[in-house]
């Protein structure tokens, strides 16, 4: 899976502590993809994307 990839390649990287995603809280399927890959849900918040359009979000994170 992509997101397994990109979660390993930052972690040999190093230069970050946190790998974080914000999918709409209306798309199963970008959540779905966050879970399989070992994030953990943080929450729900509120997203500017694209600039000027605010979208309801979960907040997903893994620590690296």
């Amino acid at each position: 899976m992509a997101a397994l990839a990109a979660v390993g390649f930052a972690r040999v990287e190093g230069t970050r502590r946190w790998a974080r995603a914000f999918p709409s809280v209306d798309h199963p399927a970008s959540n779905a993809v966050c879970r399989r890959a070992g994030f953990a849900f943080l929450g729900e918040v509120d997203f500017e994307y694209p600039a000027g359009r605010p979208m309801r979000c979960n907040d997903w994170g893994v620590e690296l």
